[in-house]
């Protein structure tokens, strides 16, 4: 029996008040752990607004979300918060690295922010996420002094150093050029396979979505496509 990451059954979400749109309308899927999804559709499809959701960033008008098991739909603030930092990682495409402090100190926070302090295990791992990313010549460069897909890499190492069990990502390569876009969904499914953690990745880029074991397309809010792609089926 399949065990899930993400359950989501009949949720909306609904805009304004005196004036309502309804963006989401109804969806309901599962998403199995350590599986890596790609979503799809053109802007305004509700992409975003689904995967802040699922972030538990945002909350649904209606409907159940679950993560793990557990209902986010009906959690309080405090609750979601620990649920989000001990569970979810998120990759953007802008990927607000602070400048002033170095790869592996950006790579760190999350863990100093979640723990108040920065142990030799936890220090032990960011040298292995910065392996695994090929950032060992810009471990020490400050944010600024490094190119796009580096930087993109320190943000995927840092979405990963709590250990969260599903990354989420929005357009992580939206601003990359495509060989280094190649390399950085490479890295994601290297990740994937090495930990077992699930990835759900918003991408508009085709070639990348035929690279997930599934493919969800949203269109105006509904899901107009699920399927797996042709080159994973019966595989």
């Amino acid at each position: 029996m399949a065990e899930y990451a993400l359950e989501l059954e009949n949720v909306k979400k609904t805009y304004g008040k005196a004036v309502k749109t309804e963006v989401l309308h109804g969806l309901s899927f599962s998403v199995e752990k350590g599986s890596f999804t790609a979503i799809i559709g053109q802007s305004g499809s509700g992409k975003s607004t689904l995967l802040n959701i699922v972030g538990t960033l945002d909350q649904p008008s209606e409907g159940m979300v679950k993560i793990l098991g557990k209902r986010t739909d009906s959690m309080g603030k405090n609750a979601l918060a620990m649920l989000r930092n001990k569970t979810i990682g998120f990759i953007f495409q802008h990927h607000y690295l602070l400048p002033e402090f170095s790869a592996f100190e950006n790579i760190l926070m999350p863990y100093k922010i979640a723990h108040g302090r920065v142990d030799e295990k936890a220090k032990a791992y960011a040298e292995e996420l910065i392996r695994l990313t090929g950032l060992e010549h810009v471990k020490n460069n400050p944010a600024n002094e490094m190119s796009g897909g580096q930087q993109q890499r320190v943000s995927i190492a840092r979405a990963l150093i709590n250990r969260p069990e599903i990354i989420l990502a929005d357009e992580p390569t939206g601003s990359l050029d495509s060989a280094t876009t190649d390399n950085i969904y490479a890295l994601l499914r290297e990740l994937n396979q090495k930990y077992h953690t699930t990835f759900v990745v918003i991408t508009h880029d085709q070639e990348v979505a035929q690279k997930a074991d599934r493919i969800i397309e949203l269109k105006d809010g509904t899901i107009s496509l699920d399927v797996v792609p042709e080159n994973k089926q019966g595989g």
